[in-house]
């Protein structure tokens, strides 16, 4: 019943109301967290990263131990623990002593991340005289293994605002606990919240063909991993959509949700991915991308402007369908499984989503990071390094960096 119960809450989380509802304060133990001075992202000493949302910045902190993150109002705090190797033989022993300090009610539940156990926990607690709500993750150290005391570090996350204000920010608390990701390849599959709302690898027992340049394929499917892509989409969609007019940090609030999305979305398509790559040159990247390119134009252009308004990349590649920046995270993705690099290219100006991708060829470039990716427009059927020449003033345009 606790699982059941703390599932169907975070199934149906509220909208966010304000642009600003959180804050951040990050406590680490034993090990350093390397960030800057307005960091949105993290990364530890063994590895493990953090996809902050928009417009947190620095709090107090000794620079090895101790981070502090604060937005404007300060709604919601985020703390962060690591715990040495044998502090805690498990999640669940961490979860009870800590919630225990806390003076913590709430129901909790464990599952399984990246191979680690983990206690997903409501938090329901006094501080300073205010009651507080939220959300906690206590992740064990090492993969679990049945009999054997946990051997690695093991990581506290606690997200909670205001019992007041919980409704209006629970989006927020949400996401931060699910852009934790434990090591780098973590990076690249589904976040904490994910997986325990949906088990991953997730099971499909279903069939779905998909059309690929040499023909048709069936390939596994499951709706609810569709359903479950959609829900993180949503998320962090809502979360977007509250800084669109804050001129200092739409940019970069518009660059995490796609970050965000890929990440959620890229491991889900590898089945898809293994089968479009055997129709492509292996031994010609320039060729791969032409191909890939002509594939997601000929999608079946689609747009909703008063809801969503973007098909997550499961959906788009299986159903072929979406509008500029479903395709161009759909192409991505399948170059990413040739080893071929690109950039997500947005556009507020000229309401436009592109990719660049890092192969020879002659045609318009875009320069990212000291690199220049040759241009990819995935709705007009045009080639390799074409741009409409109203669309080419390239300051114009913001690069993203999707995944690993």
């Amino acid at each position: 019943m606790a699982e059941l119960r703390i599932r169907l809450y975070i199934m149906h989380m509220h909208p966010i109301l304000r642009a600003f509802g959180f804050a951040i304060v990050l406590l680490a133990l034993g090990a350093a967290l390397v960030s800057p001075v307005a960091a949105k992202e993290l990364v530890s000493d063994d590895g493990i990263f953090i996809d902050m949302p928009s417009g947190f910045a620095p709090g107090e902190g000794d620079g090895k131990t101790r981070f502090s993150y604060f937005s404007p109002d300060g709604e919601v705090e985020f703390d962060i623990l690591i715990h040495d190797p044998g502090q805690f033989s498990s999640a669940e022993e961490m979860a009870a002593k800590m919630l225990e300090k806390l003076d913590s009610k709430g129901q909790s539940s464990s599952f399984v991340y990246e191979g680690r156990r983990v206690v997903i926990a409501e938090l329901a607690f006094t501080l300073d005289g205010s009651p507080r709500r939220g959300y906690a993750l206590f992740i064990s150290g090492s993969p679990s293994s049945a009999g054997r005391p946990a051997l690695g570090r093991g990581y506290a996350l606690l997200a909670h605002a205001r019992a007041s204000q919980f409704d209006s920010v629970v989006d927020f608390i949400m996401s931060c606990l699910d852009a934790f990701s434990i090591d780098r390849a973590a990076r690249r599959s589904p976040g904490p919240i994910s997986q325990f709302l949906l088990p991953w690898p997730a099971p499909r027992p279903d069939r779905k063909a998909a059309a690929f340049p040499g023909g048709r394929i069936e390939l596994p499917w499951s709706s609810e991993e569709a359903r479950q892509e959609l829900s993180t989409v949503e998320r962090e969609y809502r979360i977007l959509t509250t800084f669109l007019e804050d001129r200092k940090l739409w940019i970069d609030a518009w660059a995490r949700f796609y970050r965000m999305v890929y990440r959620e979305s890229a491991a889900r398509l590898e089945g898809f991915t293994e089968a479009f790559a055997r129709t492509l040159p292996a031994d010609d990247p320039t060729e791969s991308a032409r191909r890939v390119l002509a594939w997601v134009q000929d999608f079946v252009f689609e747009r909703d402007l008063s809801g969503l308004d973007f098909v997550p990349p499961l959906v788009a590649a299986f159903e072929r369908r979406g509008d500029c920046d479903s395709r161009a995270m759909v192409m991505a993705i399948i170059l990413e499984r040739l080893g071929v690099d690109s950039v997500l290219m947005l556009s507020r100006e000229y309401s436009h989503a592109m990719l660049a991708v890092d192969v020879s060829g002659g045609g318009q470039r875009f320069s990212f990071k000291g690199r220049d990716y040759l241009v990819a427009e995935t709705t007009a059927r045009v080639g390799l390094g074409m741009i409409d020449p109203s669309q080419a003033d390239f300051s114009k345009w913001l690069g993203v960096d999707l995944g690993e």
